[in-house]
């Protein structure tokens, strides 16, 4: 959503759910077998509160746009189970991440196709970075604590949509 200050500024406010699938990961060696670890998907809903100001072309029909962002995510848990089948050892299911609140920022850079008086089409590409997670104390002297490291996520949203004015 969006409100219009003024013809080349908006306050913008955006809900954003996240989902990715957890592939298996091979981790090390325990003895002589590998160790694998399969995590749950990551999952997060975050609210995002941003200013865009637009730049007028020649063609009324096309704006371009810069916008920057900031907000709040809230990342579920994420449990694992690890395992060495060839060991035939799977260890018990646990928590690796607990459920955190994380700090976002984004930019992006776009343009807006005006279809009618009320009817714009919207292509938007930009960067977004949401903090790392909050670990489980339970790993600590087992030797995969490095593990949890570098948890931030970077991402490049490409975004399209269709814009209604209201007014």
């Amino acid at each position: 959503g969006g409100y219009t200050l003024d013809d080349k500024s908006e306050l913008r406010g955006m809900f954003i759910w996240q989902s990715a699938d957890a592939d298996l990961v091979r981790l090390g060696d325990v003895g002589p077998s590998s160790l694998y670890a399969q995590y749950d998907d990551y999952k997060s809903f975050a609210l995002d509160l941003g200013y865009r100001r637009y730049l007028q072309l020649s063609n009324r029909d096309i704006r371009l746009f810069g916008e920057g962002t900031i907000g709040v995510g809230f990342i579920d848990s994420i449990g694992v189970q690890f395992a060495a089948p060839q060991s035939n050892i799977v260890f018990p299911a646990s928590n690796y991440y607990d459920q955190t609140a994380a700090f976002t920022y984004g930019l992006g850079f776009g343009a807006v196709f005006r279809f009618s008086d009320r009817l714009d089409f919207t292509g938007q590409f930009g960067l977004r970075h949401v903090s790392g997670l909050q670990t489980v104390d339970q790993f600590v002297g087992t030797g995969l604590e490095a593990v949890s490291n570098d948890t931030a996520r970077l991402t490049f949203p490409v975004v399209v949509g269709l814009r209604y004015h209201f007014k």
